[in-house]
Parts: structure tokens; sequence; C-alpha cells
């Protein structure tokens, strides 16, 4: 007999599957008998925990907004709270590509409607809104480059990240995610600080 998990348990663990079907094959390929196999429960079971499939879909945008916030408990040093941030998303992109798809794509936001859409935006501009502050507070403090342009640094940074999901939907990655995650963070640094220096 199976055990019947938390219900939160339970609703979070579709929205998972929902943003990995989406991600990778698109809301054609998003239905309830997929996502109940990606799951692993059976397709009425779905709708114990959604009332219906744009249930789900709001749910998936309450998940990736859990998945991409900034650290509840931020570092004081700007340069650290960037790379948390930065870190923190190439990880989650690497570990869930769809995440990253979602975001950058209107399959979502079209599903939705004109609230899907806001929320997208929203999620996307948060991201940005977060590098483009830690930057500023970082330049303030005289730890950048005298010379920085702030706005396309954070045209850079979200470039970056999205460069890293292609190459991991690719398999294009040479070295180990994680080690690519600390390269590219190096990388940034040594275009970010005076001297080419690191920390």
């Amino acid at each position: 007999m199976t055990l019947r998990k938390p219900t939160a348990e339970r609703r979070r663990e579709i929205a998972d599957a929902a943003i990995t079907i989406i991600g990778k094959r698109g809301l054609r390929e998003f239905t309830a008998a997929r996502l109940a196999q990606e799951v692993g429960i059976k397709d009425g079971t779905i709708f114990r925990h959604f009332k219906d499939m744009n249930a789900i879909l709001a749910a998936v945008l309450d998940r990736l907004h859990e998945l991409l916030e900034a650290d509840p408990r931020p570092a004081e040093d700007p340069l650290d709270r960037l790379k948390d941030f930065v870190t923190n998303r190439l990880h989650a992109v690497a570990v869930q590509p769809g995440i990253q798809s979602l975001l950058f794509s209107d399959h979502l936001a079209h599903a939705l409607g004109e609230e899907g859409q806001r929320r997208i935006a929203a999620l996307r501009n948060q991201g940005r809104q977060y590098i483009r502050t830690c930057l500023c507070e970082a330049s303030r403090k005289g730890l950048l480059r005298k010379d920085i342009d702030i706005e396309g640094s954070v045209l850079l940074i979200t470039g970056m990240v999205m460069g890293f999901l292609i190459a991991v939907k690719d398999g294009a990655l040479s070295v180990k995610i994680e080690d690519m995650e600390q390269r590219a963070w190096q990388t940034l640094l040594a275009a970010l600080l005076p001297n080419q220096g690191v920390s």
C-alpha cells in the first residue's frame, strides 16, 4: 500500500513535474495523464490537490517564485549577495532547466492570460532588480571598477544565466555543473572588479 503524502508536499511535486513537462515539451504535452505519470500517481489524484489544470499552472508560478527567491538572510557584502544570487540561479536552472524555459518563453504567460503575463514579467524584473541593487551598492562602496556600466552588467549577468541554461540543455558543458557555476562567477568577478581581482 502506498503512503499518502501530505497535501503541501504533493502539490509541490505536481508543480515541479509541471515545470519539467512544460519546460521540456511545451503546453501541448502538459496533460493530466503526463503529469500523473511524471509524479507517479493516478490521473484522478491530481484533481484531489488542484481544481483544474489552470490551478496547477498558477501553482507553477508560485513554485517558480519560491525557487528563484533571493536568500531571506542576505550577506552584508553586496558582492557576496550577488554571488549567492548568481550561483543559486545557475544551480536552479541546471537542476530544473524548465525554470528558465518558462521564464523566457510565452508558454505559461499565455496559458494564464494577462495575470500570468504580469506575474512572469514581475519574476523576471525581480531578478534583474536584485542584481542591479547589489551592483549599485557595490559601486557606491568602491568595490567595482570605476568605469562599470551597471545596466550593461545586469544584462551581462542575465545573459550568462541564459547561456548556462542552453549549455546545460545541449549537454555542452565540459566540466561538472558545480565547477562551471564557480568558474562563471569568477569570470564575472574578473569583469567587475578593479585590477582583475577575485574574491
